[in-house]
């Protein structure tokens, strides 16, 4: 072997040692519930996949969670007010930044958002 043939071998190994030891960042979601209803029934996808209800919610509401890697992800939270008055506002963030946002006034109304990271 050739200095040549060497130098582009320790070369190769340097480059392929250095991208197997970059971290890809996680991405931080985060679902928000907000508004003037009294108390709210949330359903989200959560951090494994599932879903998950909770009931009789005071707001603000808040599930925060992160992701790695560039898997299909789908992103969702949706509020129903329990009340006959009031405004409820549902978002999700993405890396701190709102990804989507749904607001509904009035009696029993729903706010939903959805979304999705990675792919198929």
């Amino acid at each position: 072997m050739g200095k040549r043939q060497f130098l582009m071998v320790v070369v190769g190994i340097a480059t392929l040692v250095a991208v197997m030891s970059c971290s890809i960042a996680p991405t931080v979601v985060l679902y928000k519930v907000s508004g003037t209803a009294l108390t709210v029934d949330v359903t989200y996808e959560n951090s494994s996949g599932g879903t998950s209800q909770v009931s009789g919610v005071s707001l603000p509401w808040q599930y925060q969670f992160s992701v790695t890697g560039s898997a299909y992800h789908f992103l969702y939270v949706s509020a129903q007010n329990s009340g006959s008055s009031g405004s409820v506002t549902s978002e999700i963030y993405v890396d701190g930044k709102v990804d989507k946002s749904s607001t509904s006034s009035g009696a029993y109304v729903i706010a939903t958002s959805s979304s999705s990271l990675g792919s198929y």
